[in-house]
């Protein structure tokens, strides 16, 4: 390989990249809840997405099977949720340009090397970080109206009700825990020091 990572490091590349998508398609594929309708039809919800929610079809109401966005930022139903947007939102894009820059590595000399391979081991600790925030803040917002109509009116702050976590949520606890191993294995990822490079 002509960059300048140690195997450690290649093994820290590999994984960086493997926490930034598991965090970028745990943050948009929404099945982070699933509950159900008055029909028992299934719907699901993330931050910013649901899936099954009745929509307007050319004026008329019915249930769609398929995924939509909230038309806007303010129209998602709690304030807990844009919160959650904005803090897994964050950590996964940061998570992503980290991933890049370490892959980048594996290939090209000089990109990173001791000192900026533990900077941006530090970086992924602090997208660790926004993500777990963006998770624990998210049932807060378990008690808006959607939620309460698929999760049987029972759904309040960090009690589902009637609903169930569903699979792309421990996509995030996932990349949280990958993102936290990569922190420490960017202590020994790089070979170069800056005293070592020849110009």
């Amino acid at each position: 390989m002509a960059g300048d990572l140690t195997n450690v490091g290649v093994l820290w590349a590999l994984l960086s990249l493997v926490a930034a998508v598991l965090c970028c398609s745990g943050f948009y594929i929404p099945f982070w809840v699933q509950g159900h309708n008055a029909e028992g039809a299934k719907i699901h919800f993330n931050s910013f997405r649901r899936c099954g929610m009745p929509v307007t079809f050319v004026e008329t109401p019915r249930v769609g099977d398929r995924c939509f966005r909230y038309e806007s930022f303010k129209d998602i139903p709690s304030g807990w949720w844009q919160l959650t947007t904005i803090f897994v939102g964050f950590g996964g894009t940061v998570a992503m340009v980290i991933a890049i820059t370490a892959m980048s590595a594996c290939c090209i000399s000089y990109v990173v090397q001791k000192s900026t391979a533990k900077v941006a081991g530090g970086v992924q600790l602090f997208a660790a970080l926004m993500i777990s925030i963006g998770v624990a803040v998210y049932p807060l917002g378990w008690g808006n109206t959607e939620m309460k109509d698929a999760c049987g009116g029972l759904s309040s702050p960090y009690k589902l009700g009637a609903c169930d976590l569903s699979w792309s949520i421990w996509l995030l606890v996932a990349a949280i825990c990958i993102l936290i191993t990569c922190t420490f294995l960017s202590i020994f990822a790089a070979k170069v020091t800056p005293d070592t490079i020849s110009y």
